[in-house]
């Protein structure tokens, strides 16, 4: 719009000069419609109608102005290229082929119309030259922004298809993860019940032999620390089965009654089998029952992240602690680690999807992202501090209804 503004008001002022009405006339029409459809975009008015509008009246315009300007001879009759560049520049006009025909058209009807002596010039011979020069700085200036947008235009369209290309593979990517933990999750569900039926029987022969002794004082005495062992186990593998039944339940309810106390306990019992070469998990649990209303499942999964990165953080011996607290309606869980530490230039990025500080094959960098999301749909949030060499501390906050 500002080119057509300026383009008419020059040629416009330039055939005032010349005294020529047939031209200025119609030239200062043309900004006058101009600034009408440039004030109309501002009402909310189709920018679409408003464009195929402005091309019309140009088509017009460069008509008259040719016209009266020697017809095929004239130094305007270039400008018929200026709409069909127009209407090709902006996407969304569908029949921007109409356009292009119909200024075909416009600039073929001049040569029937000049060689019948219907064409005129009504510029004098001293303004010819002045009169090419202003047509061809209008041509050249248009061609010029034009070229510019279209390239400019490129530039965001690769842009927003790099943008879409990687969010699709970020969604493949959390595809893949989700059905692995589906996946996982009912291979626990069918360990947990495969385990729990053969655990029923020793508990049953447990008993059997516990009544046979009774009448049995001294064998009683003697098998009473094989006894002793052979509960503890059971028990321990219970609490096993138990954590694995936790983690195996698949349902997006939000409306679960969430224990974290229990979540803490399942999670740190899935992971001891590494957590015991690693140093010591020292908890220190408030009294208070610590529940929220969520999804036990994806809970237990992003503890399980957090207890998992803080192992891993830990080259060789170490400690991890885990405190809970309640103060007003917030619930606060600590996680922390003495181990290698995250840098000031990454710990920014820990929440990014596919950014990890692993070696390649060795993480994905979805464990974080997904753990954030987590607990974002708990109404919860994450603090994260660190010192590399000194360990990480992952603060979880939950607003409790």
């Amino acid at each position: 719009m500002i080119s057509a503004y300026v383009s008419t008001l020059t040629f416009g002022t330039f055939y005032f000069a010349a005294d020529a009405p047939q031209l200025y006339l119609p030239t200062f029409g043309a900004f006058f419609l101009f600034a009408t459809y440039g004030i109309l975009s501002f009402f909310s008015v189709s920018l679409v109608i408003l464009f195929r509008l402005s091309i019309i009246t140009a088509l017009i315009a460069f008509c008259n102005q040719v016209f009266y300007t020697g017809g095929i001879v004239s130094s305007g009759i270039v400008e018929f290229l200026i709409p069909p560049l127009l209407a090709f520049f902006y996407r969304p006009i569908s029949d921007r082929y109409f356009f292009m025909l119909l200024s075909a058209i416009c600039m073929i009807a001049m040569w029937p119309l000049t060689s019948m002596g219907f064409t005129q010039n009504l510029l004098p011979d001293s303004l010819h030259n002045t009169h090419g020069i202003l047509c061809a700085i209008f041509v050249f200036s248009i061609v010029t922004i034009y070229t510019f947008l279209f390239r400019n235009a490129l530039v965001i369209k690769n842009q927003k298809i790099g943008e879409s290309m990687k969010q699709l593979q970020e969604t493949t990517h959390k595809l893949i993860q989700s059905e692995k933990i589906a996946s996982l999750g009912m291979l626990s569900a069918g360990v947990a019940h495969e385990i729990n039926n053969p655990l029923n029987f020793i508990k049953g022969g447990v008993e059997i032999l516990e009544d046979g002794l009774k009448e049995e004082k001294e064998l009683k005495f003697e098998a009473a620390p094989s006894m002793h062992v052979i509960k503890e186990g059971l028990s321990r593998a219970s609490v096993i089965v138990k954590s694995l039944n936790h983690f195996s339940r698949n349902t997006e309810s939000m409306d679960e009654q969430c224990d974290i106390h229990d979540i803490l306990d399942n999670s740190l019992i899935m992971l001891q089998p590494k957590l015991k070469y690693k140093g010591t998990v020292e908890k220190t649990f408030t009294n208070e029952e610590l529940v929220i209303k969520g999804n036990e499942g994806k809970l237990h999964q992003a503890f399980l992240n957090i207890i998992s990165n803080a192992e891993q953080a830990i080259d060789k011996k170490g400690t991890i602690s885990v405190i809970t607290r309640k103060y007003n309606n917030t619930i606060d869980v600590e996680i922390e680690d003495d181990g290698v530490g995250i840098s000031k230039e990454h710990l920014n990025k820990i929440s990014d999807p596919f950014f990890t500080t692993k070696p390649v094959g060795q993480g994905t960098g979805l464990g974080l992202a997904i753990t954030y999301k987590i607990i974002e749909d708990h109404n919860g949030s994450i603090a994260v501090s660190s010192k590399p060499g000194k360990g990480t501390k992952f603060v979880l906050s939950f607003k409790v209804r």
